[in-house]
C-alpha cells in the first residue's frame, strides 16, 4: 500500500516538473518570438464571446473576453503589423461584446494599412460571424458551420414548477417594467413589445455592420439573415465568405494579401490571455469536451449576470 502511494506521489511530482518545464520553455520561446518584428498578428476568437475581464493570477477564463481581444487588436496596431489573422471557432456570444470587437477591427481597416483575414474553424456563427465580417477576406472550411445571423432573447417561466413545490414568489418594484422577463410569471403583451423592439434594433445594427464589412446589399443580406446556418461551401455560394480552405490556406491568403515576399513571422497576440500561470500548469491534466465547437450556455449560477441580448 505504501509502495502504491509512493509511486503515485512520484508520478505526480514528475508530471508537475514536466508541466513547469514545459511552461518555462514556452514562456522563453514566446519572449524570444516577441523580440522579432511580427508580420502577421494572430488573434484567436475561441468559445463564447462576452464582455468579461481577463483571468486573475490563479484562475482561468473560458471563452473569448472582448476586453482581451480589444487589447490584442490595439497591441497589433501599435506594433504596426502588416496584417491581422483572426482564427475563429465560436458559436457567438453577447451582442455588445461581438459588436465592440467588430468596431475595433473596422477602425483598424479604415485608419491603417493593416489587412484583416479571418479563418473560420468548426463554428463561426452569429457573433462569431459578426466579428469575421470585419475582415477584408474570409476563409472557411467547406464544412464550417457559419451564418446564424440574428438576435435572440430567452426567458423561462418556472411558476408552474414552483407551484407544485408549494413555493410562492412576490415582487416589490419601483415601476411597471422593472421585473421584465421575470422567470416567475408569463410576460405581458406590453413587455413582449418592449423586448421585441430591443431584438429588432440589435438585429438591424447587426445587419448594418455586415453590410459595411462585407459590401453586400441590405436586401441581399436579409434573404440570408433569418437565423439559418450554412456550411462553408454554402456560405461561399451566397457570398458570406470569400474562399474555402483551412488555417494554412488562410495564412497563404494573408501573405498574398500583403504581398509578402518572405516567410511570414506570425505572432499570437492572444496567447496566454485566456488563462493564468496556474491554469496553464494544470491544463495538461484537464480532461473534457472541446466547448469551442459547441453552443455555449451560461451555468445556472450565472443566468442573472449575462446580458439579455444573446447571439447564438
Amino acid at each position: 500500500m505504501r509502495l502504491d502511494r509512493l509511486l503515485a506521489t512520484l508520478l505526480i511530482v514528475i508530471c508537475l516538473v514536466a508541466a513547469v518545464g514545459n511552461w518555462l520553455w514556452g514562456a522563453s520561446f514566446q519572449e524570444s518570438e516577441q523580440n522579432k518584428t511580427a508580420d502577421i498578428a494572430l488573434i484567436d476568437v475561441y468559445g463564447s464571446i462576452s464582455d468579461t475581464p481577463s483571468a486573475g493570477p490563479f484562475g482561468t477564463a473560458g471563452g473569448s473576453s472582448a476586453n482581451a481581444l480589444l487589447d490584442a487588436i490595439q497591441k497589433a496596431r501599435k506594433d504596426k503589423v502588416k496584417a491581422i489573422l483572426l482564427r475563429i471557432n465560436s458559436p457567438g456570444g453577447t451582442a455588445a461584446a461581438a459588436q465592440s470587437v467588430y468596431h475595433e477591427l473596422m477602425r483598424v481597416r479604415k485608419e491603417t494599412s493593416i489587412k484583416i483575414v479571418a479563418s473560420l474553424g468548426d463554428v463561426a456563427a452569429s457573433g462569431g460571424y459578426y466579428i469575421a465580417s470585419a475582415a477584408n477576406h474570409i476563409v472557411a472550411n467547406p464544412s464550417t458551420l457559419t451564418g446564424s445571423i440574428g438576435v435572440v432573447i430567452r426567458t423561462q417561466n418556472v411558476a408552474g414548477f414552483l407551484e407544485k413545490l408549494g413555493v410562492q414568489s412576490s415582487t416589490v418594484q419601483s415601476g411597471q417594467f422593472k421585473d421584465i422577463l421575470s422567470p416567475f410569471r408569463s410576460a405581458t403583451a406590453d413587455e413582449r413589445q418592449i423586448i421585441q423592439s430591443i431584438v429588432s434594433d440589435s438585429y438591424e445594427q447587426f445587419l448594418a455592420s455586415i453590410v459595411e464589412g462585407r459590401g453586400i446589399s441590405l436586401a441581399e443580406l436579409k434573404k440570408l439573415a433569418d437565423g439559418r446556418i450554412f456550411t462553408g461551401a454554402q456560405a461561399k455560394t451566397v457570398k458570406l465568405v470569400d474562399s474555402l480552405g483551412n488555417y494554412q490556406d488562410a495564412v497563404r491568403q494573408t501573405v498574398k494579401t500583403i504581398a509578402l515576399k518572405k516567410e511570414p513571422n506570425i505572432r499570437n497576440y492572444t496567447q496566454g490571455s485566456s488563462g493564468s500561470l496556474l491554469g496553464r500548469l494544470i491544463q495538461p491534466f484537464s480532461m473534457g469536451p472541446d466547448g469551442a465547437s459547441e453552443l455555449s450556455v451560461p451555468s445556472a449560477g450565472d443566468w442573472n449576470k449575462v446580458p439579455l441580448a444573446l447571439m447564438e
